[in-house]
């Protein structure tokens, strides 16, 4: 997965620096190390956790207070992060637990991601109005990578997840940005339609599909959605089995950092409440906050699968751990689909 997502890189992205740390990062992880002299080569800030839709499986969607409130990363904070990171990232994920969008400033951070160098992601629900003036601006500023998360291939079948959403303004925004790449010349961002997959849904890919391509978008997407309710389930698997990739590390603690719009550092994806940060962003400290108490703990899961489990600590409640250790697990469904396969338009 690692080398066929260097070769989407362009090549004047790959800097000695960058080449050097991505290679001495994955012999880290293959060797075990937890405490690391590589940086991550992966970031994930979370410019807004701001959102205007209300799906029943996000904690945002569902109105869960993270205890960090609502709100909107600073262009200070986020060229801090980039100015310390930047250097060493192969990729920038935009999005986490909120609408990127949302963030008025968002042009000018990926703009000045682009001028370091770094491809950028972003994953949208696109369910709300855009002035072209504004989709051109995002185009302009050098956007690698769009997913619009787009569930259904009507209002009625949309709706049922995409809670509060207006399908026929997302085709507009979607026909929209094509249309302002093609009078910019421009071949990013590469677009594509992001499709989660429940039982309500399934029988609408296909339809979906034609449609992402009669808009001229770059790809389309499908993957199993999350849920708790097998009622939920569809009827094939479109899952991505995370241990058959990896199957003794998760990735996240020794190859990405994940901000939150505060300057939470979160373990991984998943950390949604403030008590569950690992440690908050400070400048200059970052191999000090990498290589703390909780995430040391973190990788010794997996580095010495027969320690005892760290009591309190935030990664035994997940799936990839409990599917690792052999232990029973909460939830019945798919693993969250990776800013990595979206971006390859994997289906």
């Amino acid at each position: 997965m690692g080398e066929r997502y260097i070769s989407l890189v362009p090549h004047k992205r790959r800097s000695l620096r960058r080449v050097l740390n991505y290679y001495v990062a994955k012999a880290e992880m293959k060797l075990g190390r937890n405490r690391l002299f590589s940086h991550p080569y992966e970031l994930c800030i979370d410019v807004s956790n701001k959102c205007n839709l209300h799906c029943p499986y996000c904690p945002t969607g569902r109105g869960e207070q993270s205890g960090r409130g609502r709100g909107n990363i600073s262009y200070d904070l986020f060229k801090g992060i980039l100015d310390e990171l930047a250097p060493y990232a192969y990729q920038l994920e935009l999005f986490n637990w909120g609408e990127p969008f949302f963030n008025r400033e968002l042009p000018d951070l990926i703009a000045y991601a682009t001028q370091k160098g770094v491809p950028t992601i972003i994953s949208s629900n696109l369910s709300f109005p855009l002035t072209e003036e504004h989709i051109r601006a995002v185009v302009s500023s050098g956007l690698t990578y769009l997913a619009a998360a787009v569930d259904g291939a009507d209002q009625k079948s949309y709706e049922i997840y995409r809670r509060g959403g207006n399908f026929e303004q997302v085709m507009k925004n979607l026909r929209t940005f094509v249309k302002v790449k093609r009078e910019l010349g421009s071949a990013t961002p590469n677009v594509c339609w992001q499709y989660l997959v429940f039982a309500h849904n399934e029988g609408r890919i296909e339809e979906a599909r034609q449609l992402s391509a009669s808009i001229g978008l770059d790809g389309f997407s499908v993957r199993g959605g999350l849920y708790d309710d097998p009622a939920w389930a569809p009827r094939g698997n479109y899952n991505f089995d995370y241990l058959k990739v990896h199957h003794n590390r998760c990735t996240w603690l020794w190859n990405k950092a994940v901000f939150h719009w505060d300057g939470g550092f979160a373990s991984c994806c998943m950390g949604f409440n403030k008590h569950d940060d690992f440690d908050t962003w400070q400048p200059g400290q970052f191999r000090q906050m990498w290589n703390n108490d909780k995430f040391i703990a973190a990788r010794r899961i997996w580095t010495a699968p027969q320690s005892p489990l760290p009591e309190g600590h935030f990664c035994v409640e997940c799936d990839k751990v409990k599917l690792f250790r052999n232990l029973p697990r909460k939830l019945t469904t798919a693993a969250p689909v990776t800013a990595r396969q979206v971006a390859a338009g994997e289906n």
